[in-house]
């Protein structure tokens, strides 16, 4: 052995001193080699975004901004408030704001598409509506009972020519209707009048007490002539169909001629001449013939209306085609 090697004591050999350090969530205990622990708490790491600090002055004058509308938008919130206040007023029931809601809904989309069908069939002219006061049979110096028969409304366009022109008298259901006609027979818009017809449903009082049949075969006659004048004349003028005017007067035509001739008031002349009109208006569509129908149907419509009770509310007769 080399003396000069130092010799290892190992007698003063000190145990390597080392600790264990355990950790916990936030909590770390550290062991040494004596074997007592330490409690530590050690903070945890957090990376936040540091804005400039906002001032007290700074948050209010924001919320005072939000809160304040914009002129578009503070309108709008008004609108907002009348419509809920008017739709679920306080006090009110759901289902009333609901049927509400419906109704004016309803009269909104309502109102729309009339304003779209006026727009989509402009009159030639604006036609002023015939006068038709409530001046039926007057039941004035009636010695004993009348009886009312019902006829039903009626409407319909009417051209009626003027003196200097010497024309004649058309008929349409719509203004359309009127104005392809006026085309059709090369007319010019000044030798025409357009007038408006509107007969609303009513009842003409007859003298006498008639039979409850009687009054129904009546009321029947004058519907039955109504639909076929209107069919016919929507295919003379208005594009109808050929079969639906060739029906309806089928129809009108299987009431009884003597219905027509012994009508009520000694009125069966009348009745009979509408009668005839009605058949001759049949041979016309059959045979395709649209003028001669037109003026069959304005004998119809004359003859129709003093039936109703309604003489010379359009003086057409004394024009003839």
């Amino acid at each position: 052995m080399n003396p000069s090697s130092p010799t290892p004591n190992h007698g003063s050999r000190q145990p390597p001193s080392h600790t264990v350090r355990v950790r916990m969530g936030t909590q770390t205990w550290t062991v040494s080699n004596g074997g007592t622990a330490s409690e530590a708490v050690e903070p945890v790491l957090r990376i936040e975004r540091r804005n400039p600090p906002i001032t007290l002055a700074a948050m209010r004058a924001r919320i005072e901004e939000a809160r304040a509308p914009t002129p578009s938008r503070s309108r709008l919130n008004r609108v907002l408030a009348a419509a809920r206040a008017w739709v679920l007023p306080p006090g009110e029931g759901r289902f009333q704001a609901g049927l509400k809601t419906g109704l004016a809904s309803g009269m909104m989309l309502g109102s729309l598409a009339l304003v779209g069908f006026h727009q989509l069939a402009t009159p030639v002219a604006r036609a002023p509506a015939m006068q038709t006061e409530a001046r039926a049979w007057s039941t004035r110096g009636m010695a004993g009972p009348s009886t009312s028969v019902a006829y039903p409304g009626l409407s319909i366009e009417v051209a009626v020519p003027t003196r200097a022109s010497g024309g004649s008298p058309w008929l349409a259901l719509t203004a359309v209707g009127i104005r392809y006609v006026l085309q059709a027979t090369h007319s010019q818009p000044g030798d025409y009048e357009m007038h408006a017809l509107r007969l609303q449903a009513g009842a003409v009082a007859l003298p006498g007490a008639l039979p409850p049949g009687v009054v129904s075969q009546d009321e029947n006659a004058l519907a039955l002539a109504e639909s076929a004048l209107l069919a016919a004349v929507a295919w003379a003028a208005d594009g109808g169909r050929q079969a639906d005017a060739e029906r309806a007067l089928a129809n009108a035509l299987a009431i009884p001629k003597e219905t027509w001739i012994r009508w009520p008031n000694g009125e069966g002349r009348v009745g009979s001449d509408l009668y005839q009109a009605l058949k001759a208006m049949r041979t016309s569509v059959s045979a395709g013939d649209v003028r001669r129908c037109e003026s069959q149907a304005v004998r119809a419509l004359n003859d129709w209306l003093h039936l109703c009770g309604w003489p010379g509310v359009v003086e057409l007769s004394k024009m003839a085609h």
